[in-house]
């Protein structure tokens, strides 16, 4: 099916993607979350108005803070309290992560779609990592990285047992995912996230690393959509992949080639890694 072609507000002609053409409206509050952790003055105060706009959202968060992942010693009993126990850090990734799962629910009772968001959180994770070894806002690297496969988790929410089953080819045949994605949608993950990206206004960047996250870097580039990229295929090395396709390289050589002192940012130590990555991500998904 070809792509359908409307006309945008400003009158410029815009191609929609058809796969796209139905999607769910994206949660106004993880937006405006959005807008608020992409600012580095965000006060406290701002963030807990926020959160506490959504009375499922609050009661969503407080459960979380108080389950033993999290092995505080004191009863989180408001948000403002979850914020100073938690810092504010863990907060915004765990805000960040109820608001984006609360969107992809429907889709992951799939466990092979489960798997997409997990890979997702993980990278996330990595992304924070590198970015503090980089002198990078650690902010603005979890949240490229939380977003990178928007276009992916974009078409599981639309199509999930069509993505579903366009996974398991891809694993069972070792399939290019993206090559299956145009046969199957007309676009490829990439491609649907930077157009879900620039719709839904996120910032350029987020666009940028949704775009070109699966681009190879040139060697010393540290720019953010670089930051995304490595994360990602470290997530895959650790076993938060969603095709089981990671590459051959050992952990060491793909630590050694970050740019900079990214390097420093990581554990030597790979199974460390991946056990902290572990819990993290269970107490996120």
């Amino acid at each position: 099916m070809p792509a359908v072609v409307t006309e945008s507000i400003s009158g410029v002609e815009d191609t929609k993607p058809w796969a796209l053409r139905e999607l769910p409206v994206f949660p106004p509050i993880t937006t405006k979350l959005l807008q608020l952790l992409s600012n580095s003055d965000t006060q406290v105060k701002k963030l807990v108005e926020l959160l506490r706009s959504d009375a499922a959202f609050t009661a969503e968060v407080l459960r979380r803070a108080n389950s033993p992942l999290y092995g505080l010693r004191a009863q989180v009993s408001g948000l403002r309290h979850a914020v100073l126990l938690l810092g504010f850090d863990q907060m915004r990734s765990l805000a960040m992560a109820i608001s984006m799962g609360s969107y992809l629910k429907p889709a992951l009772r799939i466990a092979a779609l489960r798997r997409c968001w997990r890979h997702s959180i993980a990278t996330a994770m990595l992304c924070e990592e590198i970015a503090k070894a980089l002198h990078f806002e650690q902010d603005r690297a979890y949240t490229a990285g939380m977003l990178h496969d928007i276009g992916l988790l974009g078409l599981m929410v639309n199509y999930p047992n069509e993505y579903a089953n366009l996974l398991l080819v891809s694993v069972e045949n070792s399939f290019d995912l993206r090559v299956v994605e145009q046969a199957q949608f007309d676009v490829d993950h990439c491609e649907a996230g930077a157009w879900l990206a620039e719709q839904w206004n996120f910032p350029e960047e987020i666009q940028m690393a949704a775009r070109n996250h699966h681009y190879e870097p040139k060697p010393g580039d540290s720019t953010l959509t670089t930051i995304v990229y490595w994360a990602s295929i470290i997530a895959d090395h650790l076993g938060f992949d969603v095709t089981g396709q990671a590459g051959a390289s050992t952990y060491a050589q793909l630590r050694a080639q970050l740019p900079g002192k990214a390097s420093a940012g990581l554990p030597e130590d790979e199974n460390h890694l991946r056990e902290r990555i572990a819990s993290k991500v269970n107490a996120l998904e």
